[in-house]
């Protein structure tokens, strides 16, 4: 073996919030030391494949593993290769008749699969067979249902694990995920319907102290309390029955903000494409990427805040929109261009802590920036989310978002939120939760930019 070593910092991806900040990336405390191998044989495979090199290489040691949720998990990791002597000449097998295609380096001890994304499913049929594994008593004869489901899981979700001992560990979590969605529903206090979505192979533990982190800091500037009076609003026992932004021309659509942690981007903006609407009657998509790029105070991809996020827009001079300043989900150096700037705005407040005043303050002044516990989200699919207190405390915010309306249905309050991960999740990228017990802590942290 040639030894020298090359460290490197990659990217794993494995399924969609923020230590002290909303969205930041944290350490993996939890990982034990075969998922962080796991994890970091997955970068050495995937380099290997799209490398260059003539050589192999194979993997020395991890040296540091963080973790963070985005639209889905991100593991941020750095190890260490070494190159070996074993060259990478490939040898291809492909059968036609079942789209398989396998590419195995001669020499080497461990093939690498290349997968076609429309393919998964195919892929790992062939590698974990169903009767295969029923016959060595890995996967039994009860289990065949929850196997078809998984696999229906992995079709849909684009799922890629690595090899057998990963798709069985995986299925054995998805099991007990099944139970687990079986649990929330029937101790639901709301309609919501939970089910399978894109976190089922996750155990709920490992999304909330993995990928939902609590714990968040005061904004480094705060925003002044709002006045409700004398901003004009006025609480009243005659509001609307229902009430909803997107009918009023107010609401942008659902976005995704990928694979980085700018949530609170995404909430900001939303706050203040709505103020800008209700103030110069035009609806102007806004560039979450700027604030990743150009705020100061907050951590780009790594989490920030809104209540921060306000006072940059006032410094930059303003937001860009969408089409000038486009979103990809990284950081990058700040390029704001002033002849190119939308929208401006001139303060912004921290709304009160009650949900009746800020119902008010919705119906009067627009959508508001919160935010919110998310952890109950795991397993959401439709409906108004009332999960048990103890399932999502009020305190531990971690991921930031939009109201945007409210209403009732069978005798059920509740808030429409709009989330930034996408249509395919949820509502068609929206969420309802429960209204009047500041459920998911949904009163903690509500703030408003100012438009004059």
């Amino acid at each position: 073996m040639r030894v020298f070593v090359l460290s490197l910092t990659l990217f794993v991806i494995s399924s969609l919030h923020a230590a002290k900040m909303l969205g930041a990336m944290s350490e993996a405390e939890d990982f034990d030391e075969q998922q962080k191998n796991e994890y970091a044989q997955k970068a050495v495979d995937k380099y290997n494949a799209e490398s260059n090199d003539l050589f192999k290489w194979e993997l020395d040691s991890v040296d540091s593993v963080n973790k963070q949720i985005v639209t889905g998990i991100k593991v941020d990791m750095e190890f260490t290769m070494v190159q070996t002597d074993c060259t990478k000449q490939a040898k291809i097998s492909h059968r036609a008749w079942d789209k398989f295609e396998k590419v195995e380096l001669k020499g080497c001890e461990e093939p690498f699969q290349r997968s076609k994304k429309d393919r998964v499913r195919k892929r790992l049929a062939h590698m974990v067979d169903t009767e295969e594994l029923r016959k060595s008593h890995r996967v039994k004869r009860k289990d065949i249902i929850p196997w078809n489901q998984f696999m229906d899981f992995i079709d849909e979700h684009d799922k890629n694990y690595s090899n057998k001992r990963e798709i069985l560990k995986k299925f054995k979590i998805f099991k007990t995920n099944l139970k687990a969605i079986k649990m929330y529903q029937q101790k639901e206090h709301g309609t919501a319907v939970y089910g399978i979505t894109q976190f089922a192979d996750l155990t709920p533990a490992q999304f909330k102290k993995i990928y939902l982190p609590y714990q968040w800091e005061e904004p480094i500037i705060p925003n002044r309390m709002a006045n409700l009076e004398a901003e004009g609003v006025y609480v009243e026992d005659a509001l609307p029955e229902t009430f909803d932004w997107r009918e009023h021309g107010a609401v942008t659509g659902v976005k995704n903000q990928g694979m980085c942690g700018s949530c609170w981007a995404f909430s900001t903006t939303g706050n203040v494409e709505g103020q800008w609407f209700l103030a110069k009657k035009k609806l102007v998509s806004l560039s979450e990427q700027e604030l990743v790029d150009c705020d100061k105070l907050d951590q780009g991809c790594e989490g920030g805040l809104p209540s921060n996020a306000y006072k940059e827009i006032i410094r930059l001079g303003g937001l860009e929109s969408e089409d000038r300043y486009p979103y990809d989900a990284r950081g990058e150096s700040c390029h704001v261009a002033k002849p190119d700037i939308s929208v401006y705005i001139n303060d912004s407040l921290e709304l009160p802590h009650d949900e009746k005043q800020m119902q008010s303050w919705l119906v009067q002044k627009g959508p508001i920036s919160i935010g919110i516990n998310a952890t109950p989200l795991q397993f959401y699919r439709h409906g108004i989310t009332h999960p048990w207190k103890i399932f999502c405390e009020p305190y531990m915010l971690n991921h930031g978002v939009l109201i945007v309306g409210y209403g009732t249905e069978k005798n059920k309050p509740f808030w429409i939120v709009k989330n930034s991960w996408g249509t395919q999740w949820g509502e068609q990228g929206y969420y309802r939760i429960y209204r009047g017990k500041n459920v998911c802590g949904i009163q903690e942290m509500p703030t408003s930019a100012i438009v004059s």
